[in-house]
């Protein structure tokens, strides 16, 4: 008989691997491995249950319930809260009793939110003052380019243009008014969503479960749901910090070129930049177009700056996808494509968190390989 050896870990969410068989070194290997890979990801599937298949699709119907009643901007905010929250309270619980840093990192978002909507509120005022104001010096050279190269535009000069503007909101005014009208509707949605997080993050007590299927299945999705909010929270974060080292290298160039508009279009990289790859595109063409105002030169060097910073950003990308998320550009670049398709900006944001959730379970499954067969020794005659 063989003998057997009992592999026994501290950590509680290790010992799915054991026991273990010291005379199957392959299954040894992948169970470990696959144990190793949950406690990092925080995805922690068992076997494939009744419950767990339940859990399953009631997330996959979770996320096409987003997709089909246009949710997606609801769900961003309350991820993003959340993420706040848990942030804040895993760098303040070491210091402060659990109940106490709870309601220290509820009271820290709830300030810091209201902080962000004032720049955000600002930085609206600011661009719709500012972008006039980059269009006017800029549209001679826009006009000097066209007559250069024989584009026919629908305007002669920027009054012509902000008729030409003012027509067309007047022909689309009542699409604008319910466009205004669902807007707020969206508000409202994403603030019962923030109210709704923070009351959650508050309650944050441990659940009982009973053993039955009931609880068998709430335990599951629950196991789903944190599996998503880690993602979001791996994507979300390297796009941030993508967006920052963007930002500080456009401020960087936009200063030493003695770029007009330098505050506004620093806090444009950094906010729109969040928006993975979709975000790099507005940025560069506002910055292409005010520098276009100085001089055809000098939108021409902001152009290959811009080419170049991206190409270096590329490789960035590759790093901290690759290092955090470990999801190619490609992929994203699908995902992003796909989310806009469905749910607009609010699917640019979450696709590539979706995306990351998929590939994150997938991987936490364990799938042995098929065996093949011994061939069998002939009988003899």
């Amino acid at each position: 008989m063989r003998p057997r050896l009992i592999v026994i870990s501290r950590d509680p969410r290790f010992r799915e691997a054991t026991p273990i068989m010291l005379a199957n070194p392959d299954r040894h290997h992948m169970a470990v491995k696959a144990s190793r890979a949950r406690i990092k990801t925080k995805c922690y599937p068992t076997t494939m249950t009744a419950a767990a298949k339940i859990s399953y699709a009631l997330m996959a119907l979770m996320l096409l319930a987003i997709v089909v009643f246009s949710m997606g901007h609801v769900v961003l905010a309350a991820l993003f809260s959340f993420m706040f929250m848990e942030v804040f309270y895993r760098g303040a619980k070491g210091r402060v009793p659990g109940r106490a840093a709870r309601w220290l990192a509820a009271v820290g978002f709830i300030i810091s939110a209201a902080v962000i909507l004032v720049i955000f509120l600002r930085f609206i005022k600011q661009t719709l003052l500012t972008l006039p104001s980059i269009v006017e010096v800029a549209l001679p050279q826009v006009m000097s380019l066209a007559q250069k190269y024989g584009v026919e535009l629908p305007f002669a000069n920027f009054q012509d243009l902000r008729e030409f503007t003012n027509n067309k909101v007047l022909t689309n005014a009542l699409s604008i008014t319910k466009a205004s009208t669902l807007l707020t509707k969206e508000v409202f949605h994403m603030v019962i969503g923030i109210v709704a997080a923070v009351l959650f993050f508050i309650g944050g007590k441990t659940p009982k479960y009973e053993p039955n299927l009931f609880d068998a299945v709430r335990k599951e999705t629950n196991l789903r749901i944190r599996c998503f909010v880690y993602s979001f929270e791996k994507v979300f974060g390297a796009q941030i910090i993508i967006s920052s080292i963007n930002t500080i290298l456009t401020a960087l160039f936009l200063y030493f070129l003695a770029m007009p508009h330098l505050a506004f279009l620093t806090t444009m990289t950094f906010i729109v930049g969040i928006m993975p790859i979709v975000g790099n595109v507005i940025t560069n063409t506002v910055i292409v177009i005010t520098a276009l105002g100085i001089s055809f030169n000098q939108a021409l060097l902001a152009l290959v700056f811009l080419v170049v910073i991206h190409k270096l950003e590329y490789f960035l990308n590759s790093k901290i996808m690759g290092s955090s998320v470990n999801l190619p550009m490609w992929q994203i670049l699908i995902a992003v494509l796909i989310g806009n398709t469905v749910m607009g900006i609010p699917g640019i944001m979450l696709s590539p968190a979706i995306l990351h959730y998929i590939k994150t379970e997938l991987l936490a499954i364990p799938w042995g390989q098929p065996q093949t067969p011994q061939p069998q020794a002939a009988l003899p005659a």
